[in-house]
């Protein structure tokens, strides 16, 4: 028995070290592209086309940053890319939350038949609707403001879902209790509804940020002049090359400023997030 118990364990160990071998490699080749784009940021562009190349950085320079804001209106992509997604997030958050609180709480004619085109518009890709989208945005005459990219996001089809699937887990029972004591069912919502659901809101918070932050084609087909730019269309443009020396710096200091901001959000709010997506599964 002694020594079948040691071959498992020999048999177990070995299993370890060859998964935890793999486990580190899949890191080191998914954490490599941040690494470079990191110290590429910092080096001078000769050096990051040199051959071998500096794996350390032998010089370090700010100036790649600089240039990104000397050369460019970055600070009026940078404003325009927070106002678009703090005022998307926060709407989003209030019309998900009152509509999936309705939708799951509230008995009315039809409630079925809303939720299953909310579940339909899920599959929908946005790129298939953009250029109706546009010719709204034509017509209304908006194109190149906020309104024409925060509103299409705001009917996010993906919200009402997530958040109808958190009230759902409410039992009918606490808002009967409520209700005989008095309570409304928008007090309910209020006072109830909403604490309950809080992993749920910053777990759609965060995945709304990082989806509007990162969104480039609708924000390019509204962008009416380069003032109008948000970051991650401004930095698409950077590494557009018309001849001449390819600043590579400068590239990779705007990928950086585009991508730094979504790392501090969701580092930040983590906890949050695993909480959101952990109760969702238990409670779906």
């Amino acid at each position: 028995m002694a020594g079948r118990f040691t071959v498992k364990l020999r048999h177990a160990s070995k299993f370890d070290l060859v998964s935890n071998a793999l486990i580190i490699l899949f890191c080191f080749f998914s954490l490599f592209p941040v690494y470079w784009l990191l110290t590429g940021s910092i080096k001078y562009s000769s050096d990051i086309v040199k051959i071998p190349p500096d794996w350390i950085p032998s010089r370090v320079t700010a100036q790649n940053f600089l240039h990104v804001f000397e050369k460019n209106p970055a600070w009026h992509w940078m404003f325009n890319s927070v106002a678009i997604t703090v005022i998307t997030v926060a709407l989003l958050v209030l019309v998900s939350s009152a509509a999936g609180y309705g939708l799951s709480k509230m008995e009315f004619v039809g409630r079925n038949i809303i939720f299953a085109f909310i579940i339909a518009a899920l599959l929908i890709p946005k790129e298939i609707y953009i250029i109706p989208l546009y010719k709204l945005m034509v017509k209304f005459q908006w194109v190149g403001t906020y309104r024409a990219i925060i509103l299409p996001d705001v009917a996010m089809p993906f919200g009402v879902y997530l958040l109808k699937n958190f009230y759902d887990s409410i039992p009918n029972e606490i808002m009967e209790a409520t209700e005989v004591d008095g309570c409304s069912k928008m007090r309910f919502f209020l006072e109830f509804g909403l604490p309950l659901s809080k992993p749920g809101i910053g777990a759609l918070a965060i995945l709304s940020a990082v989806r509007v932050w990162n969104g480039y084609l609708w924000q390019l087909v509204n962008a009416t002049d380069k003032y109008s730019y948000t970051l991650p269309v401004g930095v698409a443009k950077l590494f557009d090359t018309t001849g001449g020396d390819v600043d590579y710096g400068l590239k990779f200091a705007g990928a950086v400023l585009t991508a730094l901001p979504l790392f501090i959000i969701f580092f930040s709010f983590q906890k949050f997030f695993t909480e959101g997506v952990s109760a969702g599964a238990v409670k779906g």
